[in-house]
């Protein structure tokens, strides 16, 4: 949607809509695994991590680790997603920013996460494990 917006502003105030979303994202993302279920009719979940590289540590969840993006440790966040798939089409239900356990839960900067997986990686594959929102 935001390159067809094109590059007057627009693109940016959609990305600060998209974050900085005014509706309850639990109720959404549930919503949407619902409603793409028959779209999809998946037969399998897969659980992925993505590596987003990052210059320095300001943004939240930041630490060097090795990431498939660059195929070697570096500064990046890494996102977990849940995906519906079949042969056919796929759809992300659910995701999440990785919590590193090398930060203070308590900090101002974990503060910027919002509601950041604070579960080892490995284990949000686990049935239950998988974080709310």
């Amino acid at each position: 949607m935001a390159a067809r917006l094109g590059e007057d502003g627009t693109r940016q105030a959609l990305a600060h809509f998209v974050t900085s979303s005014p509706w309850d994202a639990a109720h959404v993302r549930a919503r949407r695994a619902w409603r793409m279920q028959p779209v999809v009719k998946p037969t399998a979940l897969i659980i992925d991590d993505t590596g987003f590289l990052k210059d320095g540590d300001a943004s939240a969840c930041v630490i060097r680790q090795h990431t498939g993006t660059a195929g070697k440790v570096t500064n990046c966040q890494a996102g977990v997603s849940l995906h519906l798939a079949s042969n056919g089409p796929s759809a992300a239900v659910n995701w999440r920013l990785f919590l590193p356990g090398s930060w203070d839960p308590a900090s101002p900067k974990v503060a910027r996460c919002g509601k950041c997986a604070t579960l080892p990686k490995w284990s949000m594959s686990r049935s239950g494990n998988w974080p709310s929102t």
